[in-house]
């Protein structure tokens, strides 16, 4: 899943994907370590969800944006709290890709559902 959508970012002329994280520990460090503009945020993922580090990065790094992708609606209702945008797994990739451009375009943080 991370690979496909590293490839669906970088296919976007407008965007790079500058990392991609494999458990919410790396998640952590990869935001440390790069300071993303928005990160996509799957919630179920080894080593914690990623509400866990999306409070996190609402906490340590307030101006990055992020887009919770995730199967639970319930999941956006507490992205939405965090004042994340989030994203269905069921919904196609060009509501991903606009949520994506949403987040890095906001300011304040944007808190939208697609």
């Amino acid at each position: 899943m991370r690979e496909n959508l590293r490839y669906l970012v970088n296919a976007e002329r407008d965007m790079d994907c500058i990392g991609v994280a494999r458990d919410a520990p790396e998640a952590v460090r990869t935001c440390q370590e790069l300071m993303p503009d928005v990160v996509i945020l799957d919630d179920e993922m080894p080593g914690g969800r990623g509400v866990q580090v999306l409070e996190w990065i609402t906490s340590e790094l307030p101006d990055t944006r992020v887009v919770m992708y995730t199967l639970d609606a319930e999941v956006c209702d507490v992205a939405r709290a965090f004042g994340a945008g989030c994203v269905l797994k069921d919904a196609n990739y060009e509501v991903l890709m606009r949520a994506v451009r949403n987040g890095a375009a906001s300011l304040p943080r944007s808190a939208e559902t697609y």
